[in-house]
């Protein structure tokens, strides 16, 4: 679309009005034509707004007139007008993405803010790219996903950005230089046959074999203390009785895989309740924790109940309400629970003991 080098625009020709509120109010007051670089001056610069709902161009009209605000807005230059470009007027310490963004053929390499914009150049315009000058530190990642065949490995910033090299070009990783302590789990997820065992951060990263490569679980190096959640769930059949975390995730072992239950590993105290709802044919009731999990018998597992262990002080209502033909009228609890017989199995209101 050719457009009009003007600062004097007739409103009728506009897509759309500018949304700040000021511009609206102007708009109102305004008959036909406004000057629009006198607008922007008083109500603040909208080139975005211009450039994508008229056929007018400012930018080439105040640059033509002396009076284009370099400092501030020399990445509409780039944007909108790359033929009016001024690389001794342009702002490159705060506007080089915009070069290499929009008019990368405007590029220089000596005046490129590098140190702030080296980013833009691997994403829009890598073969500008010089190894030498690129902020390595800052952008690592970035050339690892947008232009990873520069890669300079002895460059490359390993410690805050070896996840990259993994995600995007695993071609490029260096078992020496990649950092295993904070991103162990990338390398599990993304290249597991790159695992290195004696490198692999175990401690904070055994998780992520188990749960994205388990054939390269190292039981003596595993971390069962905090993962072993992560075997059951994953790949119970590298369960190890022996290393595994009962004292925590005993429950997880009755949900998920009930045939690896050793009953005198198993937590009871804690986890008594994964056995009645997930595998009642494991219970054991002199192992069971009766006085914290007697209602999950009642819910789950009601053939299980034992009227002498059961906790009848604290549930008696989840009998009347699960499995009424348990309810042993001389050990329920009328005086708490009279109400759940009442609603759950009235009918049994005739074995409560008189008064």
């Amino acid at each position: 679309m050719e457009r009009i080098i003007t600062n004097i625009i007739c409103i009728d020709n506009l897509n759309t009005e500018p949304l700040d509120e000021e511009w609206s109010e102007l708009f109102e007051t305004v008959n036909d034509t406004l000057d629009i670089h006198e607008a922007f001056i008083r109500y603040g610069e909208q080139y975005d707004w211009l450039y994508e709902n008229s056929n007018y161009d400012l930018i080439s009209w105040e640059i033509d007139n002396d009076c284009f605000d370099w400092y501030r807005y020399s990445r509409y230059v780039a944007k909108y007008c790359p033929d009016k470009f001024d690389p001794d007027k342009y702002n490159w310490k705060d506007h080089s993405w915009a070069v290499a963004k929009y008019c990368s053929d405007k590029f220089d390499p000596d005046r490129f803010n590098w140190e702030q914009d080296s980013n833009y150049i691997v994403k829009y315009c890598p073969y500008k790219l010089d190894i030498n000058k690129f902020n390595w530190y800052k952008y690592s990642s970035n050339i690892a996903e947008w232009d990873p065949e520069n890669i300079d490995p002895d460059r490359f910033n390993w410690e805050k950005d070896s996840w990259a090299i993994i995600m995007y070009y695993p071609d490029k990783f260096d078992t020496d230089k990649f950092n295993w302590k904070e991103y162990s789990s990338y390398v599990a997820l993304y290249c597991p046959n790159k695992i290195d065992p004696d490198k692999y951060n175990w401690e904070k990263d055994s998780w992520a074999v188990a749960q994205y490569c388990p054939d390269k679980i190292d039981p003596d190096k595993f971390n069962w203390k905090n993962n072993s959640s992560s075997i059951v769930c994953n790949c119970p059949d590298k369960f190890n009785p022996d290393k595994y975390n009962w004292e925590d995730y005993s429950f997880l072992v009755a949900m998920y895989c009930p045939d690896k239950l050793d009953p005198d590993k198993y937590n009871w105290q804690k986890h008594s309740w994964a056995v009645a709802q997930f595998c009642p044919d494991k219970f054991d009731p002199d192992k069971y924790n009766w006085e914290e999990h007697s209602r999950y018998v009642a819910e789950f597992c009601p053939d299980k109940l034992d009227p002498d262990k059961y906790n009848w002080k604290r549930y008696s209502w989840l009998v009347a309400r699960h499995c009424s033909d348990k309810l042993d009228p001389d050990k329920y609890n009328w005086e708490d629970f009279s109400w759940a017989v009442e609603q759950y199995c009235p009918d049994k209101l005739k074995l409560k003991p008189k008064c």
